[in-house]
């Protein structure tokens, strides 16, 4: 989605270095969170919480460690409150992009070589130096492999030198609607509805219009599986229409046919960016940082975000109140004022019926002898005439008792379910509900009702008819007649 425009050189610290200072302190800071949101009267003491954070396995980003000891999170939580998110990034070493072992003279001239003909292996260039006695190099031992490390950290290799579309300029397109970007992050943790002394972590899908820069939809979900992509895409459809196209990465969710046949249902393009170029996603990853560093930090701070449900109307809150209304620094706009002054939007408008079918799940079944399927350890009954043909099976993967049953793209008829074992298709992973509470055997409803009806009681009192037919002069045969 990127023009290629003519190679330039790297030097310093590699691209990604920011990127991954980034992912770091989102770890640090999920892992403080219980700390930082500490209540002394509900919580215990915050030496007991360390102690269990310390006690448990860590997956650390880009280091072999899995352990974290309690001053190290003493640490954390101390350089948040002194200094928030941004202070939770890893510091870049003050002398990072030079040599401690070699002169600065001589990485010059060998990267002068190196430049001067990129296909020179390093032990060439260690052998060039040596035998050239102006050189610093040529009095000292200067091994091949330190000089290609240092050489590659300059982007000075082979492939990039020779490379002829490495290098990207920005670009976008014309209309709102004429392609959304799309990736998934890790989000908080939150209390598991399940467990609610234990910690789950949440995932965040999100679109966002190349044109714009506005976020049809954004979610937090509690797992990563294509029918949570598929809800945040319906609901970004659902406001604002169908997009021409749909851009993301190659994981497993966006390759998936599920995906793939919804989007060709609803005439919807999908693209697959190029393996290992994020630069081309620039765009959704510039708002997921935004998401890091101006959202995340704010619950730390919050004493209304702690179920899954109130996380979201909070980001939908910050979304339509700050992000939408802030000006862009590349497009000059905000991206609402730039979604409304778009005078040829690309999306079209789809009913519910249609968005709905279109995101149904799909299987192929034979129906047996006696009208009958099995369909993940289910049984369903279908209409006789059946019998014996291979029909289409359309389903919400999390409610597995509706079923609706297809045959050369007609819809024919609802399964029956005969034997249902399980409402959830095998290998999903359902919501997690709430521990069973018992009744109360209170209807609050029912009592506020009640009390409705008292007030009305009390402000209108009973009418007496015969007292307008009186007025009337009209005959009363019933008498005194009161409501």
């Amino acid at each position: 989605m990127s023009e290629p425009t003519p190679n330039l050189p790297v030097v310093g610290a590699p691209a990604a270095d920011e990127s991954w200072r980034t992912v770091v302190a989102l770890f640090r800071y999920t892992t403080i969170l219980p700390l930082l949101r500490h209540n002394r009267d509900t919580d215990g003491s915050k030496k007991d919480i360390r102690a269990a954070i310390a006690a448990r396995p860590h997956t650390i980003p880009h280091s072999p460690r899995t352990t974290i000891s309690v001053p190290t999170l003493r640490r954390w939580e101390k350089a948040y409150r002194q200094g928030g998110f941004d202070a939770l990034r890893p510091k870049p070493r003050a002398d990072r992009g030079q040599s401690r072992t070699l002169s600065g003279e001589t990485l010059q001239r060998a990267e002068a070589l190196k430049r001067e003909l990129p296909t020179r292996s390093a032990r060439t260039i260690v052998d060039m130096l040596k035998r050239d006695q102006a050189s610093p190099a040529a009095e000292t031992s200067l091994a091949a492999r330190t000089l290609r490390r240092h050489l590659t950290q300059r982007g000075l290799t082979r492939a990039r030198l020779t490379a002829h579309s490495t290098a990207f300029r920005r670009f976008q397109h014309s209309h709102f609607g004429d392609l959304w970007q799309s990736d998934a992050m890790d989000g908080p943790s939150l209390p598991d509805p399940a467990k609610p002394e234990a910690q789950r972590q949440t995932f965040l899908f999100a679109f966002i219009d190349d044109y714009s820069r506005l976020v049809p939809h954004a979610q937090f979900y509690w797992n990563e599986q294509t029918p949570r992509l598929e809800d945040c895409l319906k609901r970004a459809i659902s406001r604002y229409g169908c997009p021409r196209a749909i851009y993301a990465d190659q994981g497993q969710v966006y390759r998936s046919n599920q995906l793939d046949t919804a989007c060709a249902t609803l005439g919807i393009q999908r693209i697959l960016a190029q393996p290992y170029s994020p630069q081309a996603k620039g765009k959704i990853e510039r708002f997921f940082g935004f998401v890091q560093s101006a959202f995340i930090p704010e619950l730390a701070l919050s004493t209304s975000a702690n179920t899954l449900d109130d996380l979201n109307q909070a980001l939908l809150a910050w979304i339509e109140v700050v992000y939408h209304r802030k000006v862009h620094s590349e497009t000059g706009q905000t991206p609402l004022d730039r979604y409304h002054t778009d005078n040829a939007p690309a999306v079209r408008p789809v009913d519910p019926l249609t968005l709905r079918d279109a995101f149904l799940f799909r299987a192929t079944r034979r129906v047996d002898k006696t009208a009958h399927i099995a369909f993940h350890g289910n049984r369903y009954t279908v209409p006789g005439y059946l019998a014996r043909q291979s029909v289409e099976l359309r389903y919400d993967p999390f409610d597995l008792a509706n079923v609706e049953v297809w045959l050369n793209n007609q819809r024919l008829a609802q399964a029956q379910p005969a034997h249902l074992k399980s409402t959830v298709e095998p290998g999903l992973t359902p919501d997690p509900t709430p521990p069973h509470q018992p009744a109360t055997g209170l209807d609050y409803l029912a009592l506020l009702r009640q009390e409705h009806q008292k007030l009305l009681r009390e402000q209108f009192p009973s009418i007496s008819f015969t007292r307008f037919q009186a007025d009337n002069n009209t005959p009363n045969p019933q008498g005194d007649d009161r409501v």
